[in-house]
């Protein structure tokens, strides 16, 4: 079993975490203030109406959970490019 310590970190694995750990906490914080603002503001959003419903209804029935899949859809694609980019600078470098 191979087990990197911190001195065999390379400077390429360590741009690819910084990446992933930045995408991770804007997608997060992204996640919070959809789920905080629809909340917090959910009087005030049924004075509007999305498909005839009350937008505070919707973001609660519907339109949050397709936000999340959409948060989640994004995730995967970016992280398989990064992924991706990782290997082939991996490979080069070798």
């Amino acid at each position: 079993m191979n087990v990197e310590t911190p001195e065999d970190i390379t400077e390429r694995d360590r741009r690819y975490w910084q990446q992933n750990r930045k995408l991770t906490i804007h997608l997060l914080l992204v996640w919070f203030v959809v789920t905080f603002l629809s909340i917090y503001f959910a009087r005030d959003l049924a004075a509007y109406t999305l498909f005839g419903w009350p937008v505070s209804f919707f973001m609660a029935a519907q339109g949050s959970t397709l936000l999340y899949f959409a948060i989640i859809a994004f995730y995967t694609w970016r992280m398989r490019r990064l992924d991706q980019a990782h290997a082939q600078e991996a490979a080069h470098d070798e």
